[in-house]
């Protein structure tokens, strides 16, 4: 806070930033989508193929220290085999209960 504001009254107080999104991954099987998630999320790369059974959830938190804030991202990697294309179809129209 600066001196200015201080004296203004501009800003009393400036809390810290916290949000937590949801990113959900869906795509055809053996695309790379666990591979771009896990690269970004713990700089790994596996080069042996594990194809994901359901879902695979990654946390990734960030801290912006210039805007004092901490975002938190959800990823959500759905696997792409036909037998889980129930939970594309029920993610993508926004409902919530799977049949």
């Amino acid at each position: 806070m600066s001196d200015l504001e201080r004296k203004e009254g501009i800003i009393a107080f400036k809390g810290r930033i916290e949000a937590i999104y949801k990113v959900i991954v869906i795509g055809d099987p053996a695309v790379g989508k666990l591979d771009l998630l896990t690269k970004f999320a713990i700089n790994q790369f596996e080069a042996k193929y594990l194809s994901t059974i359901g879902v695979q959830i990654l946390k990734v938190t960030i801290e912006l220290d210039d805007f004092n804030a901490t975002v938190t991202l959800m990823f959500w990697n759905i696997a792409g085999q036909p037998q889980f294309y129930m939970l594309h179809r029920h993610i993508s129209t926004g409902q919530t209960e799977c049949s």
